[in-house]
């Protein structure tokens, strides 16, 4: 009801205040392997090879080695867990889920008066394909010797606003006052925070911590993640005497995430908090891929494909609960009303290329290299300009890195029917280490906390089973994600209240299984 009542209150004034930073738009241009049982148990590495369903969001000139139409689908199981270490302080948590990962169908039809040349193969396909799965758990635990605390962060950040444009009163709500940061009114207005004013001019100097100098506190923090990334593709893809497939793809994307954070402190001399934090997220996006695949020899294919920028509209909803306990007569609970955003996330261009060697009727071999120009990520307001993002865009200007993926993977059939399949894959890290989260000085969101990303190792394997007209696929793929977490931006703080990141360990065991049909 509290939060009903301050949404009513300040419904007509949080639209314009921008709350986006560099981690919003890290949140959908990582990339990921995720598609088929036979494109996992390879670690995705098909842009060369083609005829796959889930090869063909990679490089569209897979879909023109298809050589009949078909229709499949693939389901998973995740296992999800992450293991955490913050000041020596072990932590673990994690999640279980079942998901559908692609439905495609295919339609390929051969050219009819084109004989032995020119355009052998007119290929269509529509498929459904889960791009990124957004759920898991995260605990982790500081302990008790923390000499760092998020108050000393909000002191900082509120830097010298007047506490008067702060402190709510019967007739003011600082809600209203778009100059003003959320989290420096919950900060303010719970008293984490005090002002020091200059008694000759009565204007604000700083802000600074409640705490007494010295003063430890013992931190955690918990994150619950759900969500995905959807890609709905429309393709094309030629095959051209059997030496080139030229293939292009339309995208349509379709986000839905949620985040539930809680960062709490107990102090050494009694009292602690906990800060909540809502973020929900929906939005959607268009995007082109061409590709195309030459084989000089019949064992023998090379790909090359280009994604152009993608460009996401997103809408997002975000609120915060801070619960503070100093005394038995000094506690509450502050609710922050709704704060909406809408804005676009512009992403990089991504290119493959990729090689293949097909052993006979024995096997084959997939190389494929990913390169993703982070540093091309822009953020913009729904006018499709930069204003007010200038500082975000500078800082992944300069700190995001160009992305390698390279995916390694082989097949080998044992017989006519049976196949085992195996992989590895590795990402490299997404940006600097130096990257820091920057809050917007008038900023409604209060989730000042940040994960850095080190790196993601891939292991595959599986196995297949294929008659003439159907077929079944399984995979097992365990993806290891090395994180840094920091609770703020503690860079921003003196030398004595720098706090060294947690490191995260998520391993997500994933079991892939495809049934096909050929028509």
């Amino acid at each position: 009801m509290k939060r009903i009542i301050l949404i009513l209150f300040v419904a007509t004034s949080v639209h314009s205040i921008t709350g986006q930073t560099e981690f919003d738009a890290l949140r959908y241009i990582q990339p990921d392997i995720n598609g088929t049982a036979r494109y996992t148990s390879m670690a995705g590495a098909f842009g060369a090879l083609g005829a796959d369903p889930s090869a063909i969001k990679d490089n569209p000139a897979g879909l023109g080695i298809y050589r009949s139409s078909e229709i499949s689908g693939s389901f998973s199981s995740l296992t999800q867990n992450a293991t955490s270490n913050w000041m020596s302080n072990p932590a673990s948590d994690g999640l279980y889920k079942l998901g559908v990962n692609n439905f495609t169908f295919v339609l390929s039809s051969p050219v009819s008066g084109s004989g032995n040349s020119g355009l052998l193969r007119s290929n269509w396909s529509f498929s459904y394909n889960r791009i990124k799965d957004f759920n898991r758990n995260v605990k982790i635990n500081g302990g008790y010797n923390s000499k760092s605390s998020v108050t000393d962060y909000m002191g900082y950040f509120t830097g010298n606003t007047n506490g008067e444009s702060l402190y709510e009163t019967n007739t003011y709500n600082p809600y209203n006052n778009t100059s003003v940061s959320w989290l420096s009114v919950i900060a303010a207005n719970s008293g984490l925070v005090k002002e020091y004013i200059d008694s000759q001019t009565n204007n604000t100097l700083y802000w600074t911590s409640f705490l007494d100098d010295g003063e430890t506190v013992a931190p955690s923090y918990y994150l619950n993640e759900r969500g995905y990334l959807n890609d709905y593709a429309f393709s094309w893809s030629g095959n051209f005497q059997n030496r080139l497939f030229l293939g292009a793809t339309v995208n349509l994307y379709d986000i839905n995430y949620r985040s539930d954070t809680e960062y709490a402190e107990s102090f050494e001399k009694g009292g602690n908090i906990s800060l909540k934090n809502v973020l929900k997220l929906t939005g959607s996006g268009i995007g082109l891929k061409l590709g195309t695949i030459y084989a000089p020899l019949d064992h023998i294919r090379f790909g090359f494909a280009i994604q152009t920028p993608v460009i996401f509209k997103i809408n997002d909803i975000h609120y915060a609960d801070l619960n503070y306990y100093f005394t038995s007569s000094s506690n509450g609970v502050i609710y922050t009303p709704e704060g909406t955003d809408e804005y676009k996330v512009q992403s990089p261009l991504v290119f493959n290329v990729s090689s293949s060697y097909i052993f006979g009727k024995k096997g084959v071999i997939g190389v494929e290299y990913v390169n993703s120009q982070n540093a091309g990520t822009r953020l913009m307001n729904i006018e499709n300009n930069t204003n007010g993002l200038g500082a975000a865009n500078d800082s992944i200007n300069a700190l995001f890195n160009s992305q390698h993926t390279l995916k390694i993977g082989g097949e080998y059939k044992v017989n006519d029917n049976f196949s085992l399949r195996a992989g590895y894959a590795f990402t490299s890290a997404a940006t600097s280490k130096n990257l820091g989260k920057e809050m917007n000085v008038n900023t409604t969101r209060t989730d000042v906390e940040y994960f850095i990303h080190n790196g993601t190792n891939y292991l595959t394997a599986g196995f297949g089973y294929r008659e003439s007209k159907w077929y079944v696929d399984l995979a097992i793929m365990n993806k290891i994600v090395n994180e840094s977490f920091s609770p703020y931006n503690s860079g921003k703080l003196g030398s004595n209240l720098q706090v060294n990141p947690a490191s995260i360990l998520n391993s997500n065991l994933n079991i892939v299984a495809t049934i096909g049909f050929k028509l």
